[in-house]
């Protein structure tokens, strides 16, 4: 065939609803200049071929999706794929925010604006319909290179009149855009105390709070008591002033109720209206007019590069709202200024490197990419699901109200330099970070993709972590790295420090009154390592509790743990204690045996502190504490007791705080005390556990 497709195969299942398809022409076609990208139901689109190579953006409909190739030499393939819209995965609203009293009109040089015709609402709409669709062909190329097979990231759609093509006038589904009015108002929003870029700026941080309660107060999709939301919001009245871009900030992250994404629209005057312009607007080199549009961090000299920089520095904080920390490499550190690339086989000239770059044709390993520890987490993210993950054993799926359901993964050392990361639902990332970055990486593909699983267990050495670092890394950090554990349908575990801990996690507990020669091993300490004072470690034998009476409000206070002292050959045997209700739960007022808890026969100690309002847990006889539940995040929000009856506390204290996490010894191991961080309540709790 003259023509041939690199990345679509004859009758080729699609899951995102626009794909760039990767081409050449061979040598019976290789005078051809253009190629036309025909589609029954779709108007034609045009792309250019360079030294026989060509990209093709198109757009997809539901269904079958009958593609015709024609060259200007008239050399013809078809080929048919199916696309089916994963209705079923958590999407992301696709939102513009806009002052009380915005004009609605976003900055765009003169010449811009009588090209296409103005610099209004519903243009801003078109762009960020084409940017998202545009975002969603980048991650399905990069999911399949990384043999994850065809995913993106789904954006909310409605049925509407197509703007996604210039010559249609048909509905059919397109990207939603949320128009979100903030209780703001234009000059509010300019103030230079709140652009992101002022380094004196006093409140640079309120954008992002401004736009996370504008959703809120919006209601629909972003009520608070529906489950959580991803929502990627532009502010339509960002401003150059000539001094500062103004009502603009780059932020991603969010809470529990929504997950958030921010940006300007400085740069949006550069983006296309439709498809039929991606390729000449990645081609154009018009010189940005500095008097009126901004020139975002130097790198924005032209209008494709504008284009470039914005569109890929927006994806990078949807990356952040779907879980992405910054990389070493790809869009998540700033390798979208050749975004451009993973359209086109030619670049025009550079204003930002003074050259043109790349040459002809663009090879994959020079387009901008998304590092595979994103696409590690994508692939188990309820955004990228497909439905053969629902027939794969090894994947968790998410819960209904779409939060975590199961804890943080544990840490437990296990002496020699060896550690044991555990997690109910299975481990798939393990990474070394140092210097800020993920410099290595361990991962668990699900079976479906020929790896081995999530693991539920995963025991590794020192030396095995410090290897997975280049070796420039392994020099120089060899004993000041961090690890970060990630698991399905689970917060991360994230350990500083991580050799320096391991090291110094067992412990000698003669010092701490319990019978000689007994060695205890640190647990991870859950909550704030830095915050409130280190209390050290407040040891006992976890087989002669008797009750704990938990000090708590809004967060964990203290817990007092009642310990049977040993009888004395010559004195009676100690009262019993006296009978136990079974309903699942140890609360049990001490009130009514109090007498037999604090006698010559019990003592007890203190971890934390001690409040007037309190909760008692009283066990049954030769029932032992087997590990604690906790609820954490900047301190100790909760904690739930967990016996070797099978029986469970309530949550004590912020039942909703934070995130859960768990304080477990391994099997065959048991509790020989506590330690932690304590202020004006628990900022930091681990346990000592032993054999």
């Amino acid at each position: 065939m003259s023509i041939e497709l690199f990345n679509l195969q004859e009758n080729e299942k699609l899951v995102s609803p626009c794909v760039t398809i990767h081409g050449s022409c061979s040598k019976t076609a290789s005078n051809a200049q253009n190629i036309q990208v025909q589609h029954p139901q779709l108007p034609t689109l045009n792309f250019p071929i360079n030294a026989k190579f060509f990209k093709a953006t198109i757009i997809l409909t539901p269904g079958e999706n009958k593609l015709t190739f024609v060259t200007d030499t008239n050399d013809i393939k078809t080929i048919s794929c199916y696309y089916t819209p994963l209705t079923q995965n958590k999407p992301i609203h696709l939102c513009l925010i806009v002052a009380k009293d915005s004009p609605l009109k976003f900055d765009s040089p003169a010449s811009q604006i009588k090209k296409e015709g103005g610099n209004g609402i519903n243009l801003a709409i078109k762009k960020l319909r084409v940017g998202a669709r545009l975002m969603q062909a980048f991650t399905d190329e990069q999911m399949l290179r990384n043999g994850f097979g065809r995913r993106t990231m789904p954006f909310v759609e409605e049925y509407a009149m197509d703007t996604e093509f210039r010559q249609s006038n048909e509905m059919r589904n397109n990207i939603k855009i949320h128009v979100i009015t903030l209780d703001k108002t234009v000059t509010e929003i300019r103030d230079h105390n709140v652009a992101q870029q002022n380094s004196k700026g006093t409140n640079t941080g309120a954008l992002f709070s401004w736009a996370m309660d504008a959703l809120k107060k919006s209601g629909g999709p972003f009520n608070p008591q529906q489950k959580p939301a991803q929502a990627a919001c532009i502010y339509l009245d960002a401003h150059w002033d000539g001094k500062l871009i103004t009502g603009h900030a780059a932020l991603g992250g969010g809470d529990d109720k929504i997950r958030l994404a921010i940006f300007g629209s400085h740069g949006i005057y550069s983006w296309p209206t439709c498809m039929e312009d991606v390729v000449p607007y990645f081609l154009d080199a018009t010189k940005s007019s500095l008097r009126e549009v901004a020139n975002d961090c130097n790198e924005c000299g032209s209008h494709w590069e504008c284009l470039a920089v914005t569109l890929g520095a927006f994806m990078h904080e949807i990356g952040h709202l779907l879980g992405s920390p910054h990389q070493v490499d790809g869009v998540m550190l700033r390798d979208y200024t050749r975004l451009n690339r993973s359209f086109l086989t030619k670049e025009n000239f550079s204003l930002r490197t003074n050259s043109y770059g790349s040459p002809s044709p663009i090879y994959p390993k020079e387009e901008c990419t998304w590092n595979r520890m994103d696409l590690l987490r994508y692939l188990y993210h309820p955004s990228f699901t497909k439905d053969i993950d629902f027939y794969d054993p090894t994947f968790m799926r998410p819960s209904k109200n779409g939060q975590f359901s199961v804890a943080k993964p544990s840490f437990y050392p296990m002496g020699n330099g060896l550690a044991r990361f555990a997690s109910t639902t299975g481990i798939y990332l393990v990474e070394v970070v140092a210097e800020d970055l993920a410099r290595g990486y361990i991962e668990y593909l699900p079976k479906s993709l020929q790896g081995s699983g999530p693991q539920k267990e995963v025991i590794i050495s020192l030396d095995e972590l410090r290897n997975l670092m280049p070796p420039d890394f392994q020099r120089k950090h060899a004993n000041d790295f961090h690890i970060r554990v990630l698991a399905c349908n689970s917060p991360d575990l994230y350990m500083e420090n991580f050799p320096p801990f391991l090291k110094t996690s067992t412990i000698s507990m003669d010092n701490y009154g319990l019978s000689s020669g007994v060695t205890g091993i640190k647990s991870q300490l859950l909550g704030n390592q830095k915050a409130g004072q280190d209390v050290g470690i407040i040891a006992f034998d976890i087989r002669k509790v008797t009750a704990v009476r938990i000090y708590h409000g809004y967060a964990l206070d203290g817990m007092r743990f009642y310990i049977q002292k040993e009888p004395e050959p010559s004195k009676e045997k100690a009262p019993s204690i006296p009978p136990r209700d079974y309903l699942g739960k140890l609360t049990h007022s001490f009130k009514s045996s109090v007498s037999s808890m604090t006698s010559s026969s019990t003592t007890s100690v203190l971890f934390g502190k001690e409040t007037p309002n309190y909760t008692d847990a009283v066990l049954e006889p030769n029932e032992l504490i087997t590990g604690f539940n906790i609820r954490c995040g900047q301190w100790i929000d909760a904690v739930q007791i967990i016996t070797s009856h099978g029986r469970v506390t309530d949550m004590f204290g912020n039942k909703t705080g934070g995130s859960l996490a768990e304080l477990i010894p391994p099997t065959g191991q048991y509790i020989l005390g506590v330690y932690g961080r304590v202020g004006r309540w628990v900022d930091g709790i681990g346990i000592i556990y032993g054999g």
